[in-house]
This record gives C-alpha cells, sequence and structure tokens, in this order.
C-alpha cells in the first residue's frame, strides 16, 4: 500500500531545546492517523516541517513516495492556526477569496460549504459565526481543490462538547470519502474515537506507533476487589502470570502475560486465601495506556 507520508530520523533544536529527536512515522493511504501527546511534545513542530512551514535540523521526509515539492503540497489541505478569516465576509465569499489565491478552476464551494455541515449559514458574515463553525468552514476550506490528505491541528481545540462532536463526525465524513486524515491531538478521547492508528510522543521522541487497537488490546485487565487490599496486592506480585498491577483506592487492575487466563487467576487467590468482592474484565483505554507510556518513558 502506498505511504501518504513517510517521515525517517526527524530532528528539529531551538538552540539547546530538542523540539523532535529522531523521528520515524508512516501514514498508509487511507489511514487517520493521530499524533498523541501532551503540549511541548513536538506535535506542531512535526507537522509544521511536513507542511513546509519550518525547517528541519536533520532528517528527511516523504509525501505519497515522491519527496516533498511544493507540486506534491498541492495534493494536501491544511488547518495549522486558528481559523482566519475576512470578519465581514461571509463563510461563501472567504472561501471564494481561498479558491482565488490557490488558483483553483472548479473549487466547488458549495459542495465542500455542505460538507462541513455549514451551508445554511454560508451568506452570514464570518465575524457572527460561532468557535465550532469557524472551525468547520476552516475545515472546508482546506478541502477545497480535492486534496488527497487533510493535515489538521488541534482540531477541537477550544470547542464545546457539541462542537467536538460535530468535527468529530466531520473527520470520519471526510476519511469515509478516501481522503487520508493525520491529525494532531492531546485529547485522548478523540483519538480514540476517531483514529485508526496513533503514534504517541513526548519531548518530541516517539513512544509507539501502531494501530489504535493494538495500543489498547494490550491495556485490557481484570479489576480485583478484596476486603484486604494489602494481601491481595500481596498475592498478586506472587502470581508468575501478573505482567503489571495498578494499585487503585478500592482496587487493584491487573494485566495479564500472554497465556494466562483470568479463571487461573482467580482460583490461585482463592487458594491463598483472598476474601475476593470484585471481580471483572476492564475495558481498555487509551487514558491508560498512553498514561503508562509517560510514567514508563524516564523522562
Amino acid at each position: 500500500m502506498q505511504n501518504t507520508l513517510s517521515v525517517r530520523h526527524l530532528s528539529k533544536n531551538y538552540g539547546a531545546t530538542h523540539a523532535l529527536t529522531d523521528l520515524d512515522i508512516s501514514v498508509k493511504k487511507g489511514d487517520v492517523y493521530g499524533i498523541l501527546g501532551p503540549n511541548g511534545s513536538g506535535k506542531t513542530t512535526a507537522l509544521g516541517i511536513v507542511l513546509g512551514v519550518t525547517n528541519a535540523t536533520k532528517g528527511s521526509y516523504s509525501w505519497f513516495d515522491q519527496g516533498s515539492s511544493n507540486y506534491l503540497r498541492k495534493k494536501i489541505g491544511s488547518l495549522l492556526d486558528k481559523p482566519n478569516f475576512y470578519p465581514h465576509l461571509n463563510g461563501f465569499d472567504n472561501l471564494k477569496l481561498t479558491a482565488d489565491i490557490k488558483d483553483l478552476k472548479h473549487p466547488e464551494i458549495n459542495k465542500k460549504l455542505e460538507l462541513a455541515g455549514i451551508i445554511k449559514h454560508a451568506k452570514r458574515k464570518f465575524h457572527t459565526y460561532s468557535t465550532g463553525m469557524r472551525q468547520r468552514l476552516a475545515i472546508a476550506a482546506a478541502l477545497l481543490g480535492k486534496p488527497e490528505v487533510l493535515v489538521l491541528d488541534e482540531p477541537t481545540n477550544g470547542l464545546d462538547p457539541e462542537g467536538i462532536a460535530d468535527v468529530r463526525e466531520l473527520i470520519l465524513t471526510i476519511a469515509r470519502d478516501g481522503i487520508t486524515v493525520i491529525m494532531a491531538s492531546h485529547l485522548l478521547d478523540e483519538v480514540q474515537k476517531v483514529c485508526s492508528h496513533v503514534a504517541v510522543l513526548k519531548h518530541g521522541k516517539k513512544l509507539f506507533e501502531g494501530h489504535v487497537q493494538s495500543l489498547l488490546s494490550g491495556n485490557d485487565g481484570i479489576e480485583i476487589g478484596a476486603d484486604n487490599l494489602d494481601q491481595l496486592s500481596s498475592a498478586l506480585a506472587g502470581y508468575e502470570g501478573v505482567d503489571r498491577i495498578d494499585r487503585k483506592s478500592h482496587t487493584c487492575l491487573v494485566k495479564l502475560k500472554p497465556g494466562y487466563k483470568s479463571s487461573e487467576l482467580s482460583a490461585f487467590l482463592i487458594t491463598n486465601g483472598i476474601n475476593i468482592t470484585h471481580f471483572a474484565q476492564n475495558k481498555g483505554n487509551l487514558e491508560q495506556e498512553f498514561l503508562h507510556l509517560l510514567s514508563g518513558s524516564g523522562d
């Protein structure tokens, strides 16, 4: 399958500050690819480099397995900054001006406004738009010219819950139309709900890359409660099949090593005199695994 974006050993230094360090990622055609990390992790720096906004200190990147020319960037729609349009022009005229600047002959403005869900607001002045409407207009502008890939930096930042849901559904609709989406976000829930693949960054270093489900599959665990949590923790520590124990206020979340079964663990605990009060499979979520990755990165 064709690579939409390949990044190899990408680094960016600002004096003594290492914004990116030896970053490798690969985005395939059709992916909804999330770059996930806390503020200051290098997400925006990475996107700025591959979009030609800033230069790398070292390393390389390639779009569509063909390099990084300005011609190839015409196949890319992007939204890196906050939506910035003329406040006293309406939505349609702002997109028309954007199309003229890009020298697009058939921009299909109404179609993009409809896709973004704001066609009914096309004649309203931009300064009357809500934050969510402004974001959707900016995404509509990025889709002018039929790009093959859409790059978004924190697309739901600053939105209320309704606005977040609207933008989420818009991204999924765009992906269903066959456009590859690359989005940077610090919002775990949005990446889990929208993305097929994810790279996790901290201090400019990649901690993980792969399918979102592969990140989650290793996080399924067993939530166990007992009359005496200290005794439970001690018993769990003595079981060879336990890979990880996260002690909570009233329970322990246990991850088993491959090949070990929950039924075997419960039998072990009962045999060792543990009075189990709660024993349930815990469905993995990105927040738990993300925090585990960050805590174990050594920085």
